[in-house]
């Protein structure tokens, strides 16, 4: 789901991490044969997608309470009602 972003749209940024965090990006960066730019633009765009897809499981979760579904059956009960 990533998206390239022409150069001229992109911002320079400073960050400070310890110490053993440059070292798990450096180590993630080349094992993933990608800019240390890169492994956090991708961690960023997960962060993001984990955070829609929890939101769904949340609405998901509230709505098997509200209907007191606990299994598939149930959801085919409701269905066919």
């Amino acid at each position: 789901m990533s998206v390239n972003t022409p150069t001229q749209n992109r911002q320079i940024i400073t960050i400070s991490l310890p110490f053993f965090m440059l070292q798990k990006l450096t180590r993630i960066s080349k094992k993933e044969r990608k800019t240390r730019s890169q492994v956090i633009r991708d961690m960023i765009e997960k962060y993001e997608t984990d955070s829609i897809w929890e939101e769904i499981y949340k609405w998901g979760s509230d709505t098997a309470a509200e209907f007191n579904i606990k299994s598939e059956e149930d959801i085919l009960k409701i269905l066919n009602d």
